[in-house]
This record gives C-alpha cells, structure tokens and sequence, in this order.
C-alpha cells in the first residue's frame, strides 16, 4: 500500500521540534550535575544534611542532639546579652534557640519546613552520608523544573516554541543553576511553583480532580518552603474567584471550598511549625530591603521592563488571547510584583536565594513576550531575545539608577558578569576550605577530640564524628565543664561572630599551627553573589591550630 505523501516530512519537522528541547535538556543535565562533589557542603548545605540524618537517626529533625547544636546563623537575631550565659553552658544556648521559635523544647527544627530533610534523608539512605547523597536529589529536582516548566508552557500556550525558549531561559540563569546545584530546598521550590502553576492550570481548564489535585499539589509546596507560598496561593485563589465571578456567581463556592480545604490541610503546620512565635531580626529598614530585592529580582529573575512590556501586551491582546494563558501571564506579573514586596517584608536579609526560586516564573514571562509580541518573526527574535536577556545586562539597566546593589552584585557592562562563575563554580577545580581541613581531620584527628570553630561548624558536623564547639551561636566555645578543644578553625573574613569569645578561648591554650593551607574566605560554596566577592586563589589562609603544650597562637 503506497505511503501518504508527506509523512516522511511530517516525521522530520517533529524531530526538528523535538531537537532543541532534548538539547535544552542535556545541557541543563550537565550545569547541574557536573563536578557536583567537587566542593564540600557550605554551613546552609550542611544544615539539610545533618538535619536530615538526624531525621533517620532520631525520626525527627534535631537541631539539639545533646551533643552538637544548630541554630539559625542570625546573628541580628541574638541577644548579646546572653552571650556570657551561652558560650559556658551548651544547654543555654540551646534554650536561646528555642525561645527565639527557631527550635522546639524537645531540640526538634522548626525553621524551615520538613520537605527538603525527607528527600535528603531518602538519598543518604541509599547512598550513604556523601556530599552525592546530599546534592544530588536537589540536583535532580533542578533538572525536573526544566521539564515541567516546558511542559506548562507547552500545555497553556500550545507553542513549542515558546515552551523552548523559557527552558533555554531558565537553563542560562547562571544563579538558579548554581543554587539548583545545592542542598537546599531552593529547586524544590521551583519545581513546586510550576507544579503548582501546572495543577492550577489543570484545574481552571476543567480537569478532572483539578481542584483535589492542585490542593495536593500546593499542600506539598507548602511543606518544602512555607515562606514564598503566601503571595502566590493569594494571587492564584484571588484569579480562580474573579474568574468565577464573571462566568457564573454560583460557581465561586468551588475555588473557595479549594482554599478552605488547603488551608483547613496547612494550619496544623502553622502551629507544628511555630510560625507565629518565630522571632528574626531585620536587617535594615524595609525600604532598604526593599531595593535589594528590587535589584535581585530585576537582575538575576527577569528584568523589570520585560515584566512592564509583558504587562503592555497583555492589556492590548488579552481579548484576542486564549483566556487560561491570558490569565498565566497575568500570574506570573502579579507572582513577580508580590515577590518584590512581600520578600522585604518577611526576609531578614537580601539574598538571590530568597527570590532566584521565582526564575522560571521570569523565564516564562520573558519567552511569552518575545514570542507573542513578535509575530511572524518570532523565532529569529526569540532567540535573539534569550540572547540579549542570558547574556548581557541591557535590559537590567534602565532599573539601576532606582537601586542600589547589595555587597558583592555586580552587572557587568557588555556580558553578564555571572557568566564567568560556569567555569569557576561548575567546570573548574576550586581550593575549598571545608573539603581541606575536613579531609585533614578526617585523617588524624579522633572521634573523642572537640573541634572549636566560629563559622562553617555545620560541614564538620556532617563528614565528621567529634563534637562541635562555636558558630555563630558560640555554644559551649568556653564550656569547661569537659575536655578543650584539641583542635581551633578561626575564620579572620567572618565579620558576624562575636569575636571576644573566640579572641579568649583562643588565647587560653597553647597551639601549634596545622599544615593545611585553606583559603580564609567567609563561605564554602555560598551560590549567592556575597559568595563570590573574595578570590579564593588570593586569599590568606584561614587559622588551623592543634592544642599542644609548647606554642602560644594569636589571632
């Protein structure tokens, strides 16, 4: 039987669509995954790590485990007051946590939610206590996004293209692919976002179980990062009602009985989680905050005249659009614009991390416009828009003489000065100081020594048997109720210690240095710009002493 004509044509036009998503998808694999272990964890790593083998040791996250504690590294947030009272007795310390809501009486770890401590403790069941096993998960979840964000593009706004040109955009954020290379629930909480978005969508289109599965969907978001859900879950409800409204009043008893229901799954939570006794120092005033963020948002999510021209087209075409994408891109606008205020409001500091998880609501607002805005002309000018967005700062600046950018951001003019950080941070070999002093421990040091060190205490709870005196919180740092410490990790670049108490047990004991030249630069593997503002290649060596009974040190 003769073959139909064209179908060899047909099947080469779907291999032509289906090339540039798979090659999306393997280089989004390889920024995520290569050179993975490289590096040790950094403190926040590490406090997902220890919390979660914690969680398969005890059942439950313990910050305090009567041996080494975690708190939350908010040194605004300490009295100091207590410090005499905290640095001599370990079991004050801990009972500041607890009274600061940042853990419970019972030393369980209420600060962040539970989600991301579940996955690791999966995978360091399986593969053992890694920095793998650790990062790998988050990793992986990293890569899902790129999926799932191709598909809700693909699902919503029926173009290929488009649902291509956000993954290639999300795929080139040079920040969100280094903090998807974290242990940290910040992918997770990308994922869910567009998950939750998907579900949403779904949902509004008249799926069946939409709404049962939307609830499930957004309750599991919830439970990965409880701080960015609110504006979003107000904005999507808020959609869901007004669109009820116009359609038919009767049918808004559907999108509220949908919100009775998440908020009937999450407010055990909010109590579990203590969230209304959480106290957290704010750093700054609001205004302050709120331009930091502005400038993370416009420099590293999407920049604010995409957001504004996205907003433009929208109110020109939206009759002429389908009503559910209409209605996404009306989200993904208010998603951004809440962000912005609500992130300075609850965040005590200005960090990338605090936003970056909104990446691929940025990249799928900037491959609409491009796309949608351009006609018949879209894909030459698509891609020519991925182009001038991935690479270079242009249409970041008309933002920057309204901000100011926080410690350690820096634009660059021509390319983005991010894009250097891919072969520093992903395909390079980089001089870390937790992988040198812990592998040096690891081989000479004793399960029964005591380890004193004023920041990045959490890496050697995770790789390390001994006991853990210092951090930020100083617990047990003059504690002479047992052995000194045989070994002392000072960090000279840490500004946010309380560096009497580290100047005075220091100075008790008699040292001999430690042959490990590792960088003294404040962060391991911090993926934030702060991160990256000393150069490790040029910087001093960080203080490595052994306790003896012959050399004196100073700091």
């Amino acid at each position: 039987m003769p073959r139909p004509r064209g179908g060899g044509h047909e099947q080469r036009s779907r291999a032509r669509e289906w090339l540039a998503p798979t090659l999306i998808g393997l280089a989004a694999a390889v920024l995520l995954l290569w050179h993975l272990t490289d590096t040790y964890l950094w403190q926040d790593e590490a406090n997902t790590a220890v919390l979660a083998v914690r969680l398969l040791e005890h059942g439950k996250p313990l910050a305090y485990d009567g041996r080494n504690l975690i708190s939350d590294d908010n040194y605004v947030a300490m009295d100091p007051k207590t410090i005499e009272e905290r640095t001599h007795d370990g079991r004050r310390a801990f009972e500041d946590c607890v009274r600061r809501g940042v853990l419970k009486p019972d030393g369980m770890w209420t600060f962040h939610p539970w989600g991301q401590f579940v996955l690791a403790a999966s995978s360091i069941a399986l593969l053992g206590r890694t920095t793998l096993a650790a990062r790998l998960p988050f990793a992986l979840a990293g890569l899902a996004t790129v999926f799932a964000l191709y598909w809700l593009v693909f699902r919503v706004c029926r173009s290929s293209l488009m649902a291509t040109v956000a993954c290639a955009l999300l795929t080139l954020n040079v920040y969100w692919v280094l903090h998807g290379r974290q242990a940290r629930y910040y992918s997770l909480t990308s994922l869910f976002l567009v998950l939750t978005l998907l579900a949403y969508a779904r949902w509004q289109q008249g799926a069946r179980f939409g709404a049962t599965v939307f609830v499930a969907v957004a309750w599991c978001w919830f439970q990965v990062d409880y701080g960015t859900v609110w504006p979003v879950f107000g904005i999507l409800f808020l959609d869901a009602i007004v669109h009820a409204l116009r359609a038919d009043w009767r049918s808004a008893w559907n999108p509220v009985t949908a919100g009775v229901a998440l908020l009937g799954a999450i407010v055990p939570f909010l109590f579990f989680y203590r969230l209304s006794h959480r106290q957290s120092g704010l750093l700054g005033t609001w205004p302050h905050r709120f331009q930091g963020t502005l400038f993370n948002i416009n420099e590293y999510v999407v920049p604010a005249v995409v957001v504004l021209a996205a907003l433009v087209v929208l109110a020109v075409r939206w009759r002429r659009l389908p009503e559910i994408e209409a209605r996404l891109i009306a989200i993904g606008i208010a998603t951004i614009v809440g962000l912005a205020l609500w992130v300075p409001t609850v965040a005590p500091m200005t960090f990338v991390r605090y936003v970056i998880m909104a990446a691929p609501v940025g990249a799928l607002l900037a491959a609409w416009l491009f796309v949608r805005a351009l006609g018949g002309h879209a894909a030459t000018a698509a891609w020519i828009g991925v182009a001038v967005v991935a690479l270079t700062p242009w249409l970041c600046q008309p933002l920057a003489p309204l901000v100011r950018p926080p410690r350690g951001s820096s634009t660059g003019t021509v390319l983005r000065s991010e894009l250097s950080l891919l072969r520093t941070d992903i395909f390079s070999h980089r001089r870390d100081p937790n992988r040198l002093v812990i592998e040096w421990l690891a081989r000479n040091a004793v399960p029964t020594d005591e380890i004193l060190i004023n920041y990045e205490d959490l890496p050697l709870m995770y790789y390390l048997p001994n006991r853990i005196r210092g951090g930020i919180a100083s617990f047990r740092a003059e504690d002479d109720a047992s052995v000194p410490p045989r070994y002392a990790i000072i960090r000279r670049s840490v500004p946010f210690v309380h560096w009497p108490v580290y100047r005075r047990e220091v100075e008790r004991w008699f040292w001999t240095p430690v042959p490990v030249r590792a960088p003294d630069i404040t962060w391991g593997n911090n993926p934030d710009p702060e991160g990256h503002v000393r150069d490790r290649t040029k910087a001093a060596d960080l203080l490595f002493f052994e306790r003896t009974d012959t050399e004196p040190a100073a700091l």
